[in-house]
């Protein structure tokens, strides 16, 4: 009987996310694993996120793949229910709390929407997720467009349940040090939206997280960099 793998999205993300990295995955380790999409339920905060989730999760320990946002949620959701985790690996993501700033623009934004109404996420804003300087015209463009479709599809109450709902986060650096469950943490060396020195931190209090640090500034690792995201998770699924 194959193992679940859930894999949760970040914010404003659909399955389109894993379209780059699954087809990989699928072809070296479908024989042991199936892949499982989680769905970020609206209108829920973090504690009612995860407390679905012990309830959704159908064996005893999960094994859990989270991406931005859905990082945040696996780690809190190892730190909370430590005995339900087989092993995690977080993508572009410190499970600590948001900056003072950057809570200030995620209320500003709900704010102006509450107003006028949702535009969907613009291309300059979708542009700055990904390492710009490596692609062509061309690949950038497809890759704005990835990213632009998902918005798209989620919609404005989506991105307004997840602005109000997930932008206070805890900080999850005591209950990790302390924590026995295998944790991956993948992200890129310049990537802004991930704190890496609060990683290493976390990773000289606790051996049992351990770091993959990839060169360049991309947060979207998970559409930019499959090839290399799916040795390290193969990696990962056969050493922890």
């Amino acid at each position: 009987m194959r193992k679940k793998i859930y894999l949760i999205p970040g914010t404003m993300c659909t399955e389109q996310l894993w379209s780059n990295l699954l087809p990989l995955l699928i072809n070296s380790v479908a024989h042991h694993y199936e892949f499982v999409h989680v769905k970020i339920p609206k209108d829920k905060n973090l504690i009612q996120i995860i407390t679905f989730l012990d309830s959704f999760f159908t064996e005893d320990r999960a094994i859990i793949i989270g991406f931005s946002l859905g990082g945040y949620i696996a780690s809190y959701f190892a730190a909370t229910y430590p005995q339900r985790v087989d092993k995690i690996f977080v993508i572009a993501n410190s499970p600590c709390a948001l900056n003072h700033k950057e809570i200030k623009q995620r209320q500003a934004i709900v704010k102006f929407i509450n107003q006028h109404s949702y535009k969907g996420i613009s291309k300059a804003r979708a542009t700055q997720l990904l390492d710009s300087k490596k692609w062509t015209k061309e690949q950038l463009n497809q890759l704005v467009a990835t990213i632009v479709n998902m918005d798209a599809k989620l919609g404005e109450l989506e991105f307004v349940s997840q602005m109000q709902n997930t932008t206070h986060r805890t900080d999850l650096f005591e209950p990790l040090t302390r924590s026995s469950v295998a944790s991956t943490y993948c992200y890129s060396k310049d990537d802004l939206l991930v704190n890496s020195s609060w990683l290493d931190k976390l990773q000289q209090a606790n051996p049992r997280c351990q770091m993959i640090c990839i060169s360049g500034a991309s947060h979207m690792l998970v559409l930019e960099k499959p090839k290399e995201l799916a040795i390290h998770i193969q990696t990962w699924l056969s050493t922890y």
